[in-house]
């Protein structure tokens, strides 16, 4: 396991480019994570890596800057229709993100190209786009990539273009193997050069992930970035600036509560988590009449072509309110988060915590509140104990201490 420090970017011991510097700058981003300092050394020194870090603790940058990195110093500059990189990630949402982050980088470079596939686009245009301007740089979530990979017979040779691949980013693992995208991904694998870099990220370290790893990555270097002042024993998934809360109340009363809230809290972001696309649906259309004068949008798994335009334009907003489902539970980094806010628990602890990632990001304050049936109570026992969340003394409402998740109760 690497163990670094923090520090500005200069300090890496392999110099970044003046212009990817530059950019870094213009993002505000003058100092590295812990994260960043570790994996990104590993990377330009063409190592394998396996990163494990609490979400919110700047895994893209970790892996966009490598990968401009390396394709700078290539020795035989990319032609536009050879395939330098490719960053596979679950789901579209996170998809636009990570090529948003990419684009701020690569329009200093305009030797570069760059792609977006993903689900919810026609594939005959994303081949066409591919044929027009290539891709060196592709960001696709597993289905779409694979499709892409069948398209020889309109043209798009994608096998013999990835020839050229120096880097593979596996980005949100876990979540592309809980979401079943395995065979997707095993027969990508199989399409790309084995003489290459990969770099798998993941917030959890599962036996799946760990198959991959075995399958994907030759001799990597396993990172396992833990927050400051956490315990090494520790196992603490959320971080350290979140303000988690529970709210324990009576079936007929939970809906009152979360409006009652929302009203008293209409200049904030907040994120509304239900547990189906059919209790987004229900529940969204009624906060919409009861909560007035602020912009409340719903997003799900089932919306095959509206979630892009929903996604991008909830993240412009000042405030407001998205009901969603867990398709907005990972990675997704939506500016200054106020609020998560779980009406139904969600069933497995991870979740859970992967949801509340949602606030409190890279450095960010945020809070979240869980809404508990009196029978449910114990949920908050079963989350002490599976995923080591420090408990608050009832009532007690004070923030959480820095390397501390604190769970307060408000009755």
């Amino acid at each position: 396991m690497e163990h670094v420090t923090e520090g500005s970017w200069e300090s890496l011991p392999v110099p970044l480019h003046p212009q990817v510097l530059g950019a870094l700058r213009e993002l505000g981003f003058p100092y590295m994570t812990p994260v960043q300092s570790a994996t990104i050394p590993l990377f330009m020194r063409n190592k394998d890596v396996a990163a494990e870090a609490v979400t919110g603790s700047g895994k893209t940058l970790a892996f966009v800057i490598p990968i401009l990195e390396i394709l700078l110093r290539r020795e035989e500059k990319l032609k536009k229709s050879q395939v330098g990189a490719i960053i596979i990630t679950p789901t579209r949402e996170l998809a636009i993100q990570i090529d948003e982050v990419l684009s701020h980088f690569t329009k200093h470079f305009p030797e570069f190209s760059q792609i977006l596939w993903i689900g919810g686009r026609n594939p005959g245009e994303d081949v066409e786009r591919f044929k027009q301007q290539g891709g060196n740089i592709i960001v696709a979530t597993p289905g779409r990539l694979e499709d892409m990979f069948r398209r020889k017979a309109e043209g798009l040779d994608l096998a013999s273009c990835v020839r050229s691949l120096d880097v593979l980013v596996l980005d949100e693992a876990d979540r592309l193997l809980d979401m079943g995208f395995e065979a997707s991904i095993n027969t990508i694998l199989e399409f790309l050069p084995k003489q290459r870099r990969t770099g798998l990220f993941s917030a959890t370290q599962t036996q799946e992930v760990e198959n991959l790893v075995r399958a994907g990555l030759r001799n990597p270097v396993r990172v396992s970035v833990k927050e400051k002042g956490v315990a090494a024993s520790s196992a603490q998934k959320t971080p350290s600036r979140l303000e988690n809360y529970y709210m324990v109340c009576k079936a007929d009363e939970k809906f009152n509560q979360l409006v009652h809230f929302l009203r008293n809290h209409k200049q904030e972001r907040h994120l509304v988590f239900f547990s189906t696309c059919a209790c987004v649906e229900y529940y969204g259309k009624a906060l919409e009449v009861l909560v007035k004068g602020v912009k409340i949008m719903c997003i799900h798994g089932k919306m095959k072509y509206k979630r892009n335009k929903i996604f991008m334009e909830f993240r412009k907003l000042q405030s407001g309110i998205l009901v969603c489902t867990d398709v907005m539970a990972r990675g997704i980094d939506i500016p200054e988060v106020n609020w998560v806010l779980q009406y139904d628990p969600p069933s497995n602890a991870s979740a859970f915590v992967h949801r509340c990632g949602r606030t409190a990001r890279i450095g960010h304050g945020g809070s979240a509140l869980v809404f508990l049936l009196p029978m449910e109570e114990s949920y908050i026992n079963f989350l002490a104990i599976n995923q080591k969340v420090v408990m608050g003394s009832p009532g007690d409402m004070m923030p959480a201490r820095e390397g501390e998740n604190v769970v307060c109760v408000c009755v």
